[in-house]
């Protein structure tokens, strides 16, 4: 997988100080709420598009900021209805994403004031992926081309990616 053009830009972007203000104000509530909840792997909240202080690329509907626990394993969805930009602000995790039968990883670390292609994954809909947590929590910013409100999450029944269910992800 490459890195794709549209992935760099909104990295760039969110080196802007109006877009890191909103960021850094998001991240505080998330951390927040995943540390009001210690049974839960993970917290995150949709960020409104217009709080970042860029036009963001064209297609982007959404905008999705998460905390996940250190050391977490997250198994696979996909987003049948969404391309997924997903950019690391701290923390380091290992996507892995399923292309061609096997399970291919994608590294991630720092955030986005470091290099776009250690910092930013791009996942095309309806293709699979699972995340492991390094050892201290992971903070990203995801985008993607489906509206909070009508984003799909896939996930597979069992340990068979043919055999699914899918729920909306801001329900």
């Amino acid at each position: 997988m490459q890195l794709d053009p549209i992935a760099v830009e909104l990295s760039r972007s969110l080196k802007s100080a109006r877009a890191g203000e909103a960021l850094a104000a998001a991240l505080v509530r998330v951390e927040r709420a995943l540390l009001a909840r210690p049974d839960q792997p993970q917290a995150w909240e949709p960020l409104p598009l217009n709080a970042l202080g860029f036009t963001v690329p064209t297609g982007i509907q959404s905008c999705w900021i998460f905390v996940l626990r250190a050391g977490a394993t997250f198994g696979a969805e996909r987003h049948p209805n969404s391309h997924q930009r997903t950019l690391a602000l701290s923390g380091s995790a290992l996507f892995e994403v399923f292309i061609d039968g096997a399970w291919c990883p994608w590294p991630l670390s720092g955030g986005v004031a470091e290099s776009e292609s250690g910092s930013a994954i791009s996942i095309p809909p309806s293709v699979w992926h699972r995340i492991k947590i390094g050892p201290e929590n992971f903070m990203s910013v995801s985008f993607h081309t489906a509206p909070a409100e009508r984003l799909i999450e896939e996930t597979p029944v069992g340990d068979d990616l043919a055999v699914t269910k899918q729920r909306l992800y801001h329900a």
